[in-house]
């Protein structure tokens, strides 16, 4: 398997912790976010992982950091049901954009160096499917409320579209947050 596609599919296998945000205690939630942190921080840089994931010429921190960065900001200041479907909107659309972008070929969307029109549809599809059952799922399995369907298209919507936009050093923190945004606002958690 090519780095190219284990990376996406990291991404994605990570993104199925979400779904015991509603089975696991709090405390869990919160030391499994951290222990993440340790893991992308600490523990692939010293294995050999690290060469695999890792693209060439980029430097320390990228998404390999910021990826457990951003899942602790959705665990840390969300309720579980609505951090798993953002989680998963994140992970889920993020991978199977890089994925389907690449090995289904189809027009640059407005023009975008690396972005299609397949790998961007696949984000909101497979976002919005995984983040909806997430945060249903966790509901069911006594989370906090799940966040309806309207919200979560909106939310894999607004963050495929911000995966459109280079923001340096990654976009991990920046499509995780407007998942989590989108739907914080949409189930009136900021207001």
């Amino acid at each position: 398997m090519s780095s190219a596609d284990l990376r996406p599919l990291l991404h994605a296998a990570t993104g199925l912790f979400a779904f015991l945000l509603g089975v696991l205690p709090r405390a869990l939630d919160l030391t499994g976010a951290v222990l993440g942190l340790l893991a992308g921080w600490v523990v692939i840089p010293a294995s050999p992982l690290e060469a695999r994931l890792r693209r060439p010429g980029e430097p320390f921190l990228c998404g390999l950091r910021t990826y457990p960065l951003a899942v602790l900001g959705l665990v840390l200041l969300l309720p579980d049901a609505t951090a798993a479907a953002a989680w998963c909107v994140f992970a889920f659309g993020d991978a199977a954009a890089s994925l389907v972008g690449r090995h289904l070929k189809a027009p640059a969307l407005f023009g975008h160096p690396k972005a299609t029109w397949s790998g961007s549809g696949a984000f909101v599809l497979v976002g919005t499917a995984v983040g909806w059952g997430a945060g249903t799922f966790v509901a069911a399995t006594g989370g906090s409320a799940a966040p309806a369907l309207a919200p979560v298209v909106a939310a894999a919507f607004a963050s495929a579209l911000v995966d459109l936009i280079r923001i340096p050093p990654d976009d991990n923190v920046p499509i995780a947050a407007t998942a989590g945004l989108v739907l914080a606002a949409a189930t009136g958690l900021l207001g």
